[in-house]
């Protein structure tokens, strides 16, 4: 008998099942007599939605003492109606061990642009909590959609505020003003937990500790499959996350932090260097498959596909191509006529950083200069084809690493070519990209401080910002082959940001051609705090363009330094003269940089229609302690961008603000 498609998939993915609702529910299923009492801790969930079809999700684990290896059996319900009294589906599942009792359920055969509830029933009229979930509108269909957008959400650093948050404004909106979906840009979990917050603080709560887990010397890690799975089970019992998953379908790419910080391929960076650990970065993909609800297989022409569990063989190359491609999770997705929503991967297939770490502090400088990234990850294509044989820093010159090396790349060529194509063959006016890493760029014009001797240099080369001959190339597909209306929504940063972006970054005569949207963490720790320590602690010479000290308050300088440049940020500091410092600026090395605030927790917004984008980014008030009512949106800065046509150039409007503003727009009270 020849094996099908789906049959396939379904030995590959034990707990994934696919169902039909063609056909309205009719005959009753029951779970078996003495069916045990299951516990639903992790709520319930559903992912990737599409005009026909959803991704339901939950974890049914037996009552504690009755875990077994045997299949537990769960009952589906499936309606259109709240309160379960018209069921369109009701089905019996199962799930065992094997995959940490966790199920996706691929329902197809659905109606477009509709909502419908589901819930998980287990014996002794154990059941989860109810979902709602909606697919999305037809191809053809014209209306708007609103989404929020959202990252970094460290269980440790503070309770999920940001989550409650936009929760309870949901509810409050007026009837078709509601949240469509969600799209998660990625550190759903933090692979490590930390002894103490970076200003040696306690943190707000605890994760347990690891099954397996290794101890540094500031962190504990998660080093094997029950770690991760841990880690999931613990993040998705609080319960504004559950909330928020069981309240709106999400969309998911991940960052760095759902295997191992500041990784690349299956390459973690802890201690001195990178290290190679294909099975950990099996054991992270496989957690995520498992608690992540997405669509990979099911959509046609695509590479995406499920978790495709490994033997690592071979040598290193083989053992790394291997783990990484276990899950391939960029896809696209379509929202009716006029959006179509691009997700990436920039962990799975990045080459390495294009200046090892350390190499500035090894040379002198304060920060990677931007000559340097420039040369470096242009490897043996700068200059055409000539790259320097020696890097220059100040007066000094070293070996340049890079010379003999491919260009660099966040993207990888394979998923880099299938980006480009669906940016050719979208039909959508808008093209929405879901973008783990900023690609607006995070300079400072350090040259411009007088008798410094420093030139221009990147804050971080992690981010885009570090890959700037891949981020030309990009921009240059849209420019040449006319392409419009891409917008990128990222996150990473831990700070709200917004701008446009050139093909080049330092040729001021190249045209603006995309626009990115940076959100804050739901909870992780603002940027902001981690600077402060590193500035007061590290670098004394650089709390002048980081912060302010004045009659035992402080104010934040550094989006002074990025918007204005550091010499208005430095004369702000020494002044406190706001109106001087703005008279200085603004900083050239990032022209197109509209907005940003380092200080922020929060979320984003954005509301897509045929002719214009509006795009929220809201600053809720910190959650470092457990509350009863969610906390209060301490600003929120609105952007508007018409959408734009071949020849012209995106024209991004804002920020108009509502409740205040960070400084430098408005300084906060000392």
């Amino acid at each position: 008998m020849a094996v099908t498609r789906r049959a396939l998939l379904g030995l590959l993915s034990g707990s994934t099942f696919f169902l039909s609702a063609r056909n309205l529910y009719g005959k009753a299923d029951s779970l078996p007599q003495a069916s045990p009492a299951l516990v639903f801790a992790q709520g319930v969930a559903s992912g990737d939605p599409q005009p026909d079809a959803v991704m339901l999700w939950t974890r049914a684990a037996p009552v504690a003492g009755q875990t077994t290896d045997k299949q537990v059996p769960v009952l589906l319900q499936v309606s259109r109606q709240e309160d379960f009294s018209d069921l369109v589906l009701q089905e019996r599942l199962h799930t065992d061990a094997a995959s940490d009792y966790t199920l996706r359920v691929y329902l197809e055969h659905l109606l477009p642009d509709t909502v419908y509830f589901y819930r998980f029933l287990g014996g002794e009229d154990s059941r989860s909590r109810s979902g709602r979930t909606r697919t999305a509108p037809r191809p053809d269909q014209q209306r708007r959609v609103k989404l929020a957008f959202a990252s970094c959400q460290s269980y440790e650093d503070a309770y999920y505020g940001s989550w409650a948050r936009m929760i309870a404004d949901d509810k409050a909106a007026a009837a078709g003003e509601g949240i469509d979906f969600v799209l998660h840009l990625g550190d759903f979990i933090y692979e490590r937990s930390w002894n103490t917050r970076s200003n040696g603080l306690p943190h707000s709560r605890k994760v347990p500790p690891f099954p397996d887990g290794i101890e540094g010397a500031k962190a504990r890690h998660a080093i094997s499959l029950a770690d991760y799975r841990h880690l999931y089970r613990t993040y998705l019992e609080d319960p504004h996350l559950q909330e928020a998953r069981a309240r709106w379908p999400f969309v998911c790419t991940w960052d760095d932090h759902e295997f191992s910080n500041d990784n690349f391929q299956s390459f973690s960076t802890y201690g001195e260097g990178s290290r190679l650990e294909p099975q950990r970065r099996l054991d992270a993909n496989q957690a995520w498959f498992e608690y992540i609800p997405c669509v990979l297989n099911e959509l046609e022409n695509q590479p995406a596909h499920d978790f495709q569990a490994s033997k690592l063989a071979g040598d290193d190359r083989e053992q790394n191509l291997a783990a990484t491609g276990s899950l391939l999770i960029y896809r696209q997705l379509r929202w009716g006529k006029d959006l179509d929503l691009l997700v990436t991967d920039s962990r799975s297939y990045r080459s390495p950083p294009c200046l090892p770490a350390g190499f500035a502090e090894s040379m002198g400088l304060p920060m990677n200069t931007v000559r340097l990234v420039e040369i470096a990850d242009a490897g043996r294509e700068y200059n055409g084809g000539d790259p320097p044989e020696l890097l220059p820093y100040g007066d000094g010159q070293v070996p340049n690493p890079a010379r003999d090396r491919p260009p660099g790349t966040l993207l990888g060529s394979a998923q880099r070519h299938w980006f480009m194509q669906a940016l050719e063959t979208s039909t959508a006016r808008w093209k929405l990209w879901g973008n783990a890493l900023p690609l607006i760029p995070m300079r400072l014009d350090l040259s411009t401080l007088p008798f410094a001797g420093y030139e221009d240099s990147i804050f971080a080369i992690d981010a885009w910002a570090g890959y700037p001959h891949e981020v030309s190339l990009l921009m240059r597909h849209l420019e040449e082959r006319g392409i419009t209306g891409l917008v990128s929504l990222s996150g990473d940063h831990h700070m709200h940001g917004a701008g446009a972006i050139r093909h080049s970054t330092t040729d001021l005569t190249a045209r603006p051609v995309s626009v990115d949207f940076t959100v804050a963490g739901i909870s992780s720790t603002p940027l902001f705090e981690d600077l402060y320590v590193v500035a007061s602690e590290d670098h004394p010479a650089f709390r002048p363009i980081v912060y302010r000290e004045e009659d035992g308050g402080l104010t934040p300088v550094w989006n002074l330094s990025m918007l204005q440049g550091v010499f208005a940020a430095f004369t702000y500091s020494k002044t406190g003269l706001e109106t001087l410092a703005g008279w200085l600026g603004p900083n050239y090395a990032n022209p197109d940089l509209r907005y940003v605030d380092t200080t922020a927790n929060g979320y984003g917004l954005a509301q897509f229609d045929e002719s214009t984008l509006t795009v929220q980014l809201l600053t809720v008030a910190e959650s470092r302690e457990p509350f009863e009512t969610p906390p209060e949106v301490k600003h929120s800065a609105r952007f508007t961008l018409p959408w734009w046509g071949d020849g012209e150039q995106p024209e991004l409007q804002g920020p108009e603000f509502d409740g205040g503003a960070p400084f430098p727009f408005e300084p906060p009270p000392v």
